[in-house]
C-alpha cells in the first residue's frame, strides 16, 4: 500500500511531494493509490498488538527498551547507510541530506527539531518514511510507562490516556493556542490505531466484551478523526476496513492462510527493511537510470522495487537476523548470568 502510494501518487505532479518520478502521473489512475499511506496506519494497529504482548514478556523497562532497540536499530542502520550512499551518488538533489541530518535520522529523532534549535533551517529526515519510527518510539515509551507503573492495569490506564488525548485533539481543532503542539507530541491523531491493536492483543488472550468495545470505539474514533479533518471519502471508508483486516489476521488467521505461506511470511519478516529502503533509495536508483519515456520508466521502477524487495529479504536473512540474535544473546547473558541464553 505504501509503495503504491509513493510511486503512483505522492512523488507525482498531482501528489504531495516533488515531481520526482520520470513517468509523472501515468500511474495515478490506480484505485486507492492516494490512500496508500493508510498502510502505515495498519502497521500502527499491528504494532499495538505486538507491543502489548511484548510488554507482558519483558521483566522491566530497561529490558523492554533494549529489546526494542535491538529489533529496530540494526535494520535502520543498514537501510540508512544504503539510502545515504545511493542518494548522494545519484540524487535527486531534493532528497540529498547532510551528515548531521543523516546521523540524527538514525537515532529515530526528527532532524527538524534539532535544526530549529541550532538555527540551521529546515533539516529533514534521511527518508520521509522515518517519521513513523518517531511515532513508534513515543508509543513504546508511553506504553512501557503505563504497563510497568500501573501493575496490571495497563489497558485501563492506556484507555484513559487515549481519551484525554482525544480531548486534546478536539481542543486543537477548535483553534485553542498550544493544544495543537501537545496533540502532535502525544500523536493523538494516530492513537486510535495503537489502541485498537492493544484491544486485539487483549482479545487474543481471551479478553471479553470490554476489549471488543475498545476495538470498535478505536475504529470509530479513527474514522471520526478522518472525517473531522475532511479527508477524502475513500480514506474515511477504508479506515474501518483496516481494523477489520487487522482483526482477521490476528484473531482469525485461518481465514487468511496465504499469510502463513513460507514465501509470504519471509517477505513479511523482511518488510521493515523494505519499508526503510523502498522510497528514497528506490527513487535514487531510478534517477540514476536516467529514463524519460513513461513505459520504460515504469518497467524500470517495477524492476527496482522487485530488486529492493529481494535485497531486503537477503539482508534480513544474512545480516539483520544474525546481528539481532547475537545482541539478544548478549542481553540474555546480562539478565541471566550463568543461565541458558537461548
Amino acid at each position: 500500500m505504501v509503495a503504491v502510494y509513493h510511486y503512483a501518487w505522492f512523488w507525482t505532479p498531482t501528489g504531495r511531494g516533488d515531481a520526482l518520478l520520470p513517468y509523472g502521473d501515468a500511474l495515478a489512475w490506480l484505485p486507492f493509490a492516494a490512500q496508500g499511506h493508510l498502510g502505515v496506519h495498519l502497521f500502527f494497529i499491528l504494532s499495538g498488538f505486538v507491543i502489548t504482548l511484548s510488554l507482558d514478556r519483558a521483566p522491566g523497562v530497561g529490558s523492554f527498551a533494549l529489546r526494542r532497540l535491538i529489533r529496530l536499530w540494526p535494520g535502520l542502520l543498514i537501510a540508512g547507510i544504503l539510502t545515504w550512499g545511493a542518494v548522494t551518488a545519484f540524487g535527486p538533489d531534493s532528497l540529498r541530506r547532510s551528515g548531521a541530518e543523516t546521523l540524527i535520522s538514525l537515532v529515530f529523532f526528527p532532524p527538524a527539531y534539532v535544526g530549529r534549535l541550532l538555527n540551521e533551517g529546515d533539516w529533514q529526515w534521511l527518508d520521509g518514511a522515518y517519521w513513523s519510527l518517531w511515532t513508534e518510539v513515543r508509543f513504546y515509551a508511553l506504553a512501557a510507562l503505563f504497563h510497568f507503573a500501573t501493575r496490571g492495569r495497563f489497558v485501563a490506564a492506556w484507555t484513559l490516556f487515549a481519551l484525554a488525548s482525544a480531548a486534546v485533539l478536539l481542543v486543537a481543532h477548535s483553534g485553542v493556542g498550544g493544544a495543537d503542539a501537545v496533540s502532535r507530541l502525544l500523536f493523538a491523531r494516530y492513537q486510535p490505531f495503537f489502541t485498537g491493536g492493544i484491544a486485539l492483543a487483549v482479545l487474543a488472550r481471551g479478553g471479553g466484551w470490554p476489549a471488543a468495545l475498545l476495538l470498535v470505539a478505536s475504529a470509530g474514533w479513527a474514522t471520526g478523526i478522518a472525517a473531522l479533518e475532511a479527508a477524502p471519502t475513500a480514506e474515511i471508508l477504508l479506515i474501518p476496513l483496516l481494523f477489520a483486516l487487522a482483526a482477521t489476521a490476528t484473531l482469525m488467521p485461518r481465514w487468511l492462510p496465504v499469510l502463513a505461506a513460507q514465501p509470504v511470511a519471509l517477505i513479511g519478516q523482511a518488510s521493515y527493511l523494505y519499508y526503510l529502503l523502498h522510497q528514497s533509495f528506490g527513487i535514487a536508483l531510478l534517477t540514476g537510470l536516467g529514463l524519460g519515456a513513461p513505459g520504460p520508466a515504469i518497467a524500470a521502477m517495477l524492476g527496482v522495487q522487485a530488486g529492493i524487495l529481494a535485497l531486503s529479504v537477503a539482508l534480513h536473512v544474512w545480516v539483520e537476523v544474525p546481528v539481532m540474535r547475537r545482541l539478544r544473546r548478549r542481553l540474555a547473558d546480562v539478565e541471566h548470568p550463568g543461565g541458558d541464553s537461548r
